[in-house]
């Protein structure tokens, strides 16, 4: 959100739009310290093993690391085993944008929930992550017995306590994080794996975020692709295409590189307000088995 607010911001506050709209946004507020880790105002959290809330996210990542240099076989494109992480190369990753219309969504959901699809209550975010993961884990061949995680960014500028103050510019976000084996996943229902992403995005807390905070107050290092670990980015509440520079709307915003390629960006249609967009990094090898599970129950 914060690089669309900065954007939002510049282009609604510049000299011409100001005149032509007399209207002005709020301003950027840039003070970290309520998010830095040896603020005077957070906590430190007691250690591991305790009943502490814990950065799920950073264990699961953990795990998933441990299970790669335990040697065991990650699917049909990567195998490790010589106790160290090989790079799969995302340089060869296939940079691809499925085209989502609302009728699709629709499709989806009355296809999956059947008769329960009008009492079944979830948001176009969590059935399209529940099916996408369910898709790349089976396209990518993840051995039954792993242990795979869905993983997306929760906003956290009303989970702080006290929330972070209005046109917060920071990237204020963490991981959420779900987990199950490869079985558990591919024969589960969408409606238990949507249950396993709302639990998870209610396990961020003001406590959530300290503990997250603190796992990553160490040395960093490159997150090499994982076949189990899926990623998701969502932009759908973020209209890039509708920010004005002078010339009115943009015909088309994406990403066209990230630094992880694998990651999953959920964007607004420009031209279907209940339409998503999702581009995705995949393997050549994987591409047509990955667009044929992801299609399929869509079309």
């Amino acid at each position: 959100p914060a690089t669309y607010d900065f954007l939002h911001a510049w282009a609604s506050n510049s000299a011409i739009l100001k005149q032509k709209r007399g209207t002005e946004l709020y301003k950027p507020v840039h003070e970290r310290g309520a998010l830095l880790v040896e603020y005077p105002g957070i906590t430190k959290l007691p250690e591991s093993g305790s009943s502490a809330t814990r950065a799920v996210a950073i264990d699961h990542l953990y795990q998933l690391i441990k299970q790669a240099m335990s040697g065991q076989t990650c699917g049909p494109d990567t195998k490790f085993g010589s106790g160290k992480l090989h790079d799969v190369g995302n340089s060869n990753l296939v940079l691809k944008t499925f085209h989502l219309s609302g009728a699709m969504i629709e499709s989806l959901k009355s296809k999956v929930f059947g008769e329960r699809s009008g009492s079944f209550s979830c948001s176009s975010f969590e059935l399209l992550a529940a099916h996408l993961w369910k898709a790349r884990t089976k396209a990518l061949g993840v051995m039954k017995g792993s242990m795979v995680c869905l993983q997306f960014a929760v906003d956290i500028r009303k989970k702080t306590m006290p929330p972070l103050p209005e046109g917060f510019s920071g990237n204020a976000y963490v991981l959420a994080s779900a987990a199950l084996t490869a079985e558990e996943l591919e024969a589960g229902s969408h409606e238990d794996i949507v249950d396993k992403i709302k639990e998870a995005k209610r396990s961020i807390s003001n406590d959530y975020v300290i503990a997250y905070n603190q796992a990553l107050d160490g040395p960093q290092g490159t997150l090499l692709p994982l076949n189990e670990l899926t990623l998701v980015s969502d932009w759908t509440r973020m209209p890039f295409h509708k920010i004005d520079f002078f010339h009115g709307e943009a015909a088309y915003v994406s990403p066209l590189l990230s630094p992880i390629p694998q990651v999953a960006y959920f964007m607004q249609n420009p031209i279907d307000s209940r339409g998503v967009d999702m581009r995705i990094g995949l393997l050549p090898q994987s591409l047509n088995a990955f667009s044929h599970y992801f299609l399929t129950n869509m079309q």
